[in-house]
């Protein structure tokens, strides 16, 4: 099992979801996700789309799209000696042109794959400190909205609840194959192209979340227990 222990630290203020609170006492038009507890949470859905578009982007990635080929073919060799539906031929021909022009960010999983192994990613919660309460994690914002309205360019003032600069928080990239063997070789190359696709976040080009339009989103990553400082030599 490939597994990437992950901690990170708000550089800029993040605006992490779009919950609403407008009938709250002092209300805001847009407030970051929080957990069971009143802090705030990251979903592991909302990293793994932002490092994913680092995938797309990305092309230095030889190891990873040569290890999801791989992949991609001993799942089509399953379904050698079964019978064929209208469904499966369509899911075997969507393979095989992907098996053709492998991508990195297939190791996420593919559309109308089911059984493909792929990356899962835990939800990011903060590293909680004794002497912080569930405010000492948040800001509150406002950002002037320009809108045009009969010819005239009208203010309209947004208030938004975000997470403050300083902020840790800590989740875990896994990824299980449960049908082939893997190569540790293999696993250690496509964990080094990982971690440094991960660290695309620390340039401040990749953000997290929603505005980054407006600077929102910006992190400094870390692996581990401060493990992973440099990167990766691309020979292993």
């Amino acid at each position: 099992m490939l597994i990437i222990n992950i901690r990170f630290t708000t550089v800029s203020s993040c605006l992490v979801g779009n919950q609403t609170e407008s009938f709250s006492v002092g209300g805001v038009d847009q407030s970051t996700t929080i957990d069971e507890n009143g802090r705030p949470i990251i979903h592991g859905s909302t990293f793994k789309g932002a490092l994913r578009n680092i995938l797309r982007e990305e092309s230095l990635m030889k190891n990873t799209e040569n290890y999801v080929k791989s992949l991609i073919e001993k799942v089509l060799e399953k379904y050698e000696g079964i019978g064929k539906t209208d469904k499966i031929n369509k899911m075997i021909k969507s393979l095989k042109e992907k098996a053709y022009n492998p991508k990195a960010e297939y190791i996420f999983g593919m559309e109308g794959v089911n059984n493909m192994p792929r990356l899962f990613c835990s939800d990011f919660r903060v590293l909680e400190c004794e002497d912080k309460r569930n405010d000492d994690y948040f800001l509150i914002e406002t950002k002037n909205n320009l809108e045009e309205k009969n010819g005239d360019l009208i203010s309209n003032p947004r208030t938004y609840k975000v997470i403050k600069p300083g902020v840790v928080f800590e989740g875990v990239l896994r990824f299980y194959n449960p049908f082939f063997e893997d190569s540790d070789e293999e696993l250690k190359k496509v964990k080094c192209e990982l971690e440094n696709a991960i660290r695309k976040f620390d340039t401040g080009l990749y953000r997290i979340g929603n505005s980054k339009s407006r600077g929102y989103g910006q992190i400094r990553v870390d692996f581990g227990d401060g493990i992973g400082a440099g990167e990766c030599d691309d020979k292993i």
